[in-house]
């Protein structure tokens, strides 16, 4: 362009006209094309028009609760708006409409983006393999999906319960025995069960996670942490991965991917080792092992990505979504009162000089405000905050047209929480789930409006084809927990949280949404009966 320029400043008339002409006409065309690619990007809403140059939005995200800045703008712009990451186009999507489309199997599906996933690739495998959560969905992740599907099925699942009953009674036990005067983190209460459940319903690896007072430093109670951490700081920074040792933290972030890397290497060497499973074995292990066996075109570096993905979803999600749905009953006495009166009409609650029958997976069906209280509390803490799809061709979503390439968000927080899709969306009211069935877990809050189109405003384990592969055993899981230490206990806030405004100021999004620091939520654990801590 610059010697364009030159040449016009030494030609004469006749030349100047001509090079007037042909810049005129490339500034059309530029301008033409650069119409084209936007489609209807620039109708869209949202802060973009008053982003920074360069890195856009970005700034605006560098906070622990990034999600709440989400729901910001969703609540501000509507239910489809405009941000600039750095520059990148992103589209947030809180419309249930739009999302129907988005999350289904239609023209107007959207799969997930592999380039947002990077940071957590590299966490499950040194080379940056893609797994389940992250992996397009090609023909690779359709016979790996279908293969591990098979481990979650309800009748699989239902043959581990003794097992999940059994770690879950241990740790009220243990817990019971500190006393009511104990501040006890409900957030690592129930981490480790579901990680002694992932890994011994998965690959037969006993973590004693319910046994630890204080876990090793490579333990993965501490290790999965400070990986989550190392995964946001490398989202935001793109620079760290190349050179950790230009920031603080940088060298511990990457050790700690390494540690994890070499324990899911352990469990993988031992499917190996194993060798071919018994026909009636369906655990996730013997899984994996059928699906390297059939399809010797996947690596054994995909399968180690896979088995970390599997590992941190049947883990950390279950473990969170229980402490977040806990803190919610402890700060609302009226859902106490009616859990109790609910336990208490099946025979499951705990009383003096009267031990309650032992839960069975029947009852889990009978439970219905239970379940409505995990549900709000999924609705409210959406445990994955966000998740990324990219557009691959010109896409509708809702009604603009948008270009190949277009990174499209899916704020579950935001989408939950939006004034836009909820009443109150931030008063914690299960009485709004009453009258949905309690096999439902996505819902269409205003059904009434969309026009006989699907919609969606709530999807706590996703939805389409991409949702997630081990809700069978996270439901059971975060049931069984509730049922059991809610007939145990009655629970309370510690005043030391400051309440839940308290809480919220240590909201935080590292892979998964807990909160900062090291305190968790910690709450008093009030025994029904003397009977516990005894079980």
């Amino acid at each position: 362009m610059a010697p364009l320029l030159r040449s016009v400043v030494a030609a004469g008339p006749t030349e100047t006209a001509v090079l007037v002409a042909i810049l005129g006409t490339l500034y059309m065309l530029y301008v033409a094309l650069t119409k084209a690619t936007k489609h209807d990007l620039d109708k869209v809403p949202g802060p973009w028009k008053k982003a920074w140059p360069l890195v856009g939005n970005a700034p605006s995200l560098l906070k622990p609760d990034f999600h709440r800045q989400f729901l910001a703008w969703n609540d501000e712009f509507g239910g489809i708006c405009r941000i600039k990451f750095f520059w990148t186009d992103v589209l947030l999507v809180t419309d249930p409409v739009a999302l129907g489309s988005i999350m289904g199997r239609g023209e107007g599906a959207i799969d997930k983006a592999f380039e947002t996933y990077a940071p957590i690739n590299k966490m499950t495998d040194p080379h940056g393999n893609p797994n389940l959560l992250t992996a397009p969905a090609d023909e690779k992740w359709k016979a790996i999906r279908k293969g591990v599907a098979v481990s979650f099925a309800f009748q699989n699942i239902k043959k581990k319960y003794p097992m999940i009953l059994q770690r879950v009674n241990r740790v009220i036990q243990r817990a019971g025995a500190l006393g009511p005067s104990a501040s006890i983190d409900v957030d690592q209460l129930a981490l480790r069960v579901t990680l002694d459940v992932i890994g011994l319903a998965g690959f037969g690896h006993d973590y004693q996670s319910v046994e630890k007072d204080v876990p090793e430093y490579d333990h993965l109670l501490r290790v999965l942490p400070r990986c989550f951490t190392e995964v946001m700081l490398r989202v935001i920074n793109p620079l760290r991965p190349k050179f950790p040792h230009w920031f603080q933290t940088g060298p511990k972030g990457a050790a700690a991917f390494k540690e994890f890397q070499d324990q899911m290497r352990f469990l993988l060497n031992k499917i190996r080792q194993d060798g071919r499973p018994a026909e009636d074995d369906s655990d996730i292990g013997a899984q994996v092992w059928r699906v390297m066996d059939e399809h010797p075109d996947i690596s054994e570096d995909r399968m180690l990505s896979e088995i970390g993905m599997l590992f941190v979803e049947g883990f950390e999600t279950t473990g969170h979504t229980t402490s977040w749905t806990l803190f919610n009953i402890a700060t609302c006495p009226h859902a106490q009162d009616k859990i109790e009166a609910e336990l208490d009409s099946l025979g499951l609650l705990h009383k003096e000089g009267a031990a309650p029958r032992e839960l069975d997976l029947d009852d889990l069906k009978r439970m219905p405000y239970l379940a409505a209280c995990a549900k709000e509390g999924m609705r409210m803490f959406p445990v994955v905050s966000i998740m990324g799809r990219m557009a691959t061709k010109v896409t509708k979503v809702g009604p603009y047209t948008v270009p190949s390439g277009t990174v499209v968000g899916t704020p579950l927080f935001a989408i939950q929480n939006t004034v836009h899709n909820w009443d109150e969306p931030h008063t914690y009211r299960p009485e709004r789930w009453v009258d949905v069935p309690i096999e439902t877990w996505v819902y269409n809050s205003k059904e009434g409006e969309s026009g006989g189109k699907r919609g969606i405003t709530f999807m706590p384990f996703s939805e389409g084809p991409r949702n997630c592969v081990g809700q069978s055993l996270a439901k059971m899981e975060v049931m069984t927990l509730l049922a059991k230490l809610l007939a145990s206990f009655r629970i309370e806030l510690a005043p030391e949280m400051g309440g839940r405004e308290g809480i919220r100021k240590r909201e935080s999004t590292a892979m998964t949404l807990q909160t900062t620091g090291t305190k968790g939520i910690r709450c008093y654990l009030h025994p029904r009966s003397e009977l516990v801590g005894k079980l």
